[in-house]
């Protein structure tokens, strides 16, 4: 059988297809392909096949793992592609993949629209919830107050409502820069040290009202990394105050980092989140660093959230080279794990 008998069902399908190879170059495609890329194909292919600078080109991609189903989004002479990989090809000596484009130029549109709508909207609404959060502060502060006890423990409970609220809106915000591309880390010096201090401060007060003990540690020798200052304090943030919703009176979370060396040589900062809390289902573990995802414990102090928190910190870490882990044992406690290159920029 040749080629033409062998893949004629394909040469009449609408969506193009093409059989690469591992340098750019088109064994085989069908009627579609031609009609969408005519002879251009061959120059963007092989700058896909490229690598540079240590970086390769997202066509060498489909070649990585021969069984490996791979799918990803590529912008090909203006328009977005996402481009599947069908199977392996074995008719030629170079290695071959059979690859199915779709237009997906509109469907980004929308998510782009839908992206910009929604952190339009949340950032409009950070404004008046900041001012209200000032007034709140700013009574519960004077000293001397004719406050009676039900009301102060009103304005507290509001605070604490307003704090929560303005934490949602602050992971919608960067969920929508993550979904839309627009998600940047930052390149400036990050002390650790510094980070922690910033992370716990922010979060004690709420501690000490939960009756749980927060308490942080660390070496003096712990060295700076590259990344963004503000985007990691708030994962750590969100670390802790997921601790917080488990951890019960009395219960203590931990604050650490430690450097791992490779001989004399710095080559990582771990940063750990540990608490006496609940725990977490051993089912559940691998799936907490999805989005929408949420353990099925109950929260002792209620409230809900959006599920984007343990995901927004993921994306965070790895935005600057790390990578998260977790580790559990229910009704004994959770500890949360990152792990962050010391010379390696974002």
């Amino acid at each position: 059988m040749n080629l033409t008998e062998k893949y004629v069902i394909a040469k009449n399908l609408k969506t193009p297809i093409a059989l690469v190879n591992e340098h750019g170059g088109v064994e085989w495609r069908n009627d579609a392909f031609e009609a969408t890329f005519g002879g251009d194909a061959k120059d963007w292919l092989t700058q896909a096949a490229r690598a540079v600078a240590g970086e390769s080109g997202w066509l060498q991609g489909f070649f990585l793992d021969a069984d490996a189903h791979r799918s990803l989004d590529v912008d090909i002479e203006g328009r977005t592609y996402r481009v599947d990989k069908i199977m392996q090809v074995d008719d030629y000596a170079t290695p071959t993949v059979a690859l199915w484009f779709e237009d997906v130029t509109r469907q980004r549109e929308a998510e782009q629209a839908k992206s910009d709508f929604t952190a339009q909207i949340v950032h409009d609404l950070r404004g008046p919830l900041s001012g209200i959060q000032g007034t709140l502060e700013f009574v519960l502060s004077q000293e001397g107050s004719k406050l009676d006890t039900l009301n102060a423990d009103l304005l507290t409970e509001a605070r604490r409502e307003s704090e929560r609220m303005m934490s949602l809106i602050n992971e919608i915000m960067d969920f929508s820069k993550i979904q839309s591309g627009s998600f940047a880390v930052e390149q400036e010096p990050v002390r650790i040290a510094g980070l922690l201090k910033r992370a716990v401060r922010s979060l004690q007060s709420v501690a000490s009202r939960d009756e749980v003990f927060l308490l942080s540690a660390h070496g003096r020798d712990i060295p700076q990394i590259i990344g963004s200052v503000e985007k990691l304090t708030q994962a750590v943030i969100n670390l802790i105050s997921n601790s917080l919703k488990f951890t019960p009176k009395k219960g203590l979370i931990s604050v650490g980092a430690q450097i791992i060396r490779n001989g004399e040589v710095p080559e990582a900062i771990v940063i750990t989140v540990t608490d006496s809390g609940m725990g977490i289902k051993s089912a559940e573990l691998q799936q907490i660093w999805d989005k929408y995802k949420q353990s099925g414990t109950k929260s002792l102090r209620g409230g809900g959230g959006t599920g984007l928190g343990l995901y927004i910190v993921k994306q965070v870490v790895e935005a600057h080279g790390g990578e998260v882990t977790v580790a559990s044992i229910e009704g004994v406690g959770t500890s949360m794990v990152l792990k962050l290159p010391v010379t390696r920029a974002a």
